[in-house]
């Protein structure tokens, strides 16, 4: 299940107002009776001054201020595991990721993606592939745009995924040129 901004901003908001609650009160204790009324008068302005800040990150992220286009579609921000994958190499075979023993994290926050990938080769994970950079997304595309990689793309690359969440899992396929490249499926594991 994702979270939308408002309901993480409401979380941090009360986070953030617990610690300050805490604070205040240690400060209550230590001070006069005339002193605990400025510290009142501190923790509400405290206290409304996050709730403003929350509100105003909650307002930003509905827009994205590099592009001025919408925001994200947030349901994707987490870490997921992948469960299935499968590839088309280059002499057009398909390639099953269980078949190559692979395990791989991605994680994706609300602009970033990073992903490592590892092969298990007799009892032992062997590095396999990794990459970071920024994204895109609509309620149904997915575009990454890696920074950093060991496969070789090249700056300014972009892979395209069509993607769906069902439940816990994200199910995504990359077509490039109108030929089916890519499928994986992903667990959710936060």
């Amino acid at each position: 299940m994702g979270f939308s901004i408002s309901a993480i901003s409401a979380v941090s908001v009360m986070g953030a107002i617990r610690h300050s609650v805490k604070a205040f009160t240690l400060l209550a204790v230590l001070t006069s009776a005339s002193g605990f009324i400025w510290i009142q008068n501190a923790y509400a302005d405290t206290a409304s001054s996050v709730v403003m800040n929350a509100e105003t990150v909650s307002t930003e992220a509905s827009v994205d201020t590099a592009t001025g286009s919408a925001a994200q579609d947030l349901t994707l921000v987490g870490s997921w595991q992948l469960v299935s994958g499968r590839y088309l190499n280059e002499k057009h075979e398909w390639v099953d990721y269980q078949n190559l023993n692979l395990s791989a994290i991605k994680v994706i926050s609300a602009r970033h993606f990073s992903f490592t990938t590892v092969k298990n080769v007799d009892g032992v994970s062997q590095f396999w592939a990794a990459g970071s950079g920024t994204y895109q997304a609509t309620a149904t595309e997915y575009t990454e745009r890696p920074e950093l990689n060991s496969f070789g793309a090249a700056k300014g690359a972009e892979f395209v995924f069509s993607y769906a969440i069902k439940g816990q899992e994200l199910h995504t396929q990359r077509v490039e040129n109108g030929e089916l490249k890519e499928v994986e499926v992903w667990q959710r594991l936060d």
